[in-house]
């Protein structure tokens, strides 16, 4: 694509998410105006220049000195919308352009600069928030988790969807969820998200003798770990087999699980979880619902067979050389696509992982966010 002529295109989030990566994609194309963010890093992205970075680094700093002394905690209300109005305060000086903008981040600036010309794109990897409510309070009941979520602000969280001009999500999962709201499905534009993973060298040869699965992924209701975590015990009989879980299981489902086969491990520092991908066979993300899975793309990249879900957004960009889909809350259906995995040889998962990062990698993201969701 030629050097972008188009409006400046600004970036909010209240938080990281994948805004750095986006920003320095953006900043190369010459399309970046801005990013407005709150995340500790005093030093903007890279290439970014700090004319155009705008961090509250010290409201990220005080927000996590907050978990430890109460006097300095505030609520994720409060900080949004302190950020919310800084976004708006600094944009109404700036001539009309695209403003992206994360969902729940910029509700006051969005209501704003819908009167004054500018394109409204919000940025919403999960699925529509009433289709997620409605899919997580029904696994609630199912597992008997308790769930809850803001029902006050779900008027507004609603309304935001129909403030944009476009909806930017990363996967058909998520998109789908709008089919009942044609008036919002028609703003929806798909652009996966982009990886610039590091790509192992080489993987060790030959069937190993005993699958080591690999589960990586918080928040215990989305992530589908009850239905794995059955299906292992149930479905694989083999004793020298393990189940590693880096995930926030909550303490009263942990003491449920009898299989010694299977490990929850806290969390672990970023060498520590290459070397869990290194050590594991087979990776396996079983999801209830997923808007995209990073973690998906880090495990083909270590030459890792995967077992996914049909609610796993990053299933768009694999194919069945790298990957098995199977239907969530199934069991059965993950024990077979793990026994599936295991008959993969890891050099050809290796060579496909090459091929899918390179044609997804951040700067292809930001090239197809330009041109499908920016554009008029």
């Amino acid at each position: 694509m030629a050097h972008y002529c188009g409006p400046s295109v600004y970036l909010a989030a209240c938080g990281r998410y994948h805004t750095f990566q986006l920003s320095t994609e953006l900043q190369a194309l010459g399309a970046l105006g801005g990013l407005f963010t709150v995340d500790k890093s005093v030093a903007p992205p890279r290439s970014v220049p700090r004319s155009k970075y705008h961090n509250d680094w010290v409201s990220a700093i005080r927000s996590r000195a907050g978990r430890y002394l109460p006097m300095l905690a505030s609520t994720p209300n409060d900080d949004i919308k302190q950020f919310d109005n800084r976004v708006l305060t600094s944009l109404q000086l700036q001539e009309p352009g695209v403003l992206h903008g994360w969902h729940g981040h910029i509700y006051e600036t969005f209501k704003v600069l819908k009167e004054r010309a500018w394109r409204l794109c919000l940025e919403r990897s999960c699925p529509y928030y009433p289709f997620q409510v409605a899919l997580l309070e029904e696994e609630s009941r199912r597992l008997s988790v308790p769930f809850s979520y803001d029902s006050e602000g779900m008027e507004q969280a609603i309304e935001q969807f129909y403030l944009a001009d476009v909806i930017s999500t990363c996967s058909t999962y998520s998109a789908n969820s709008y089919n009942a709201h044609p008036d919002l499905l028609s703003k929806v534009r798909i652009n996966s998200l982009g990886a610039n993973v590091e790509i192992v060298e080489s993987v060790p040869s030959g069937p190993p003798s005993a699958p080591r699965i690999l589960m990586v992924g918080n928040n215990f209701l989305r992530k589908g770990i009850h239905y794995l975590s059955e299906g292992f015990t149930r479905y694989i009989r083999s004793p020298s087999a393990q189940l590693w879980i880096r995930g926030d299981v909550p303490r009263d489902y942990a003491a449920t699980i009898k299989d010694s086969r299977i490990t929850v491990l806290p969390p672990v520092s970023r060498k520590r979880l290459r070397r869990l991908y290194l050590d594991a066979t087979v990776f396996c993300l079983p999801s209830i619902d997923e808007g995209f899975g990073m973690v998906v793309l880090e495990a083909i990249a270590n030459g890792l067979p995967v077992v996914i879900t049909d609610n796993v957004g990053c299933k768009d960009i694999l194919d069945s050389r790298v990957c098995k889909v199977v239907a969530i809350r199934d069991p059965r259906a993950l024990a077979d696509g793990i026994e599936w995995d295991m008959e993969q040889p890891r050099e050809g998962i290796l060579a496909a992982a090459r091929d899918i990062i390179g044609r997804n990698t951040w700067s292809e993201c930001a090239r197809r966010q330009v041109d499908l969701v920016y554009a008029g």
